[in-house]
């Protein structure tokens, strides 16, 4: 039986995907923009409505979230879920 994705394990994957591009040379929000990018031209237009609402709702509440890695490494879970997506 496949397991399904957690929440914790989905901000975990973005997370990590934004720590290689960022190690390429872009700051974080120069990372998002370039997923973003990638998911607007992918997705419907319905679902980018949706994207939209949510960004409206929740956008507050990822900048509450603390990712800075710091001293932190980078195969530890970024435990980022207890804000409002994580439950999605």
């Amino acid at each position: 039986m496949e397991e399904k994705l957690s929440s914790d394990i989905i901000v975990d994957v973005i997370e990590a995907t934004i720590r290689v591009l960022v190690g390429t040379g872009l700051n974080r929000d120069e990372a998002l923009q370039v997923m973003l990018s990638q998911i607007a031209a992918q997705v419907s237009p319905e679902v980018m409505k949706i994207a939209t609402q949510l960004n409206e709702n929740y956008c507050h509440d990822f900048d509450k979230a603390m990712w800075d890695m710091g001293e932190q490494k980078s195969d530890e879970p970024v435990t980022s879920a207890e804000f409002a997506l994580g439950p999605l």
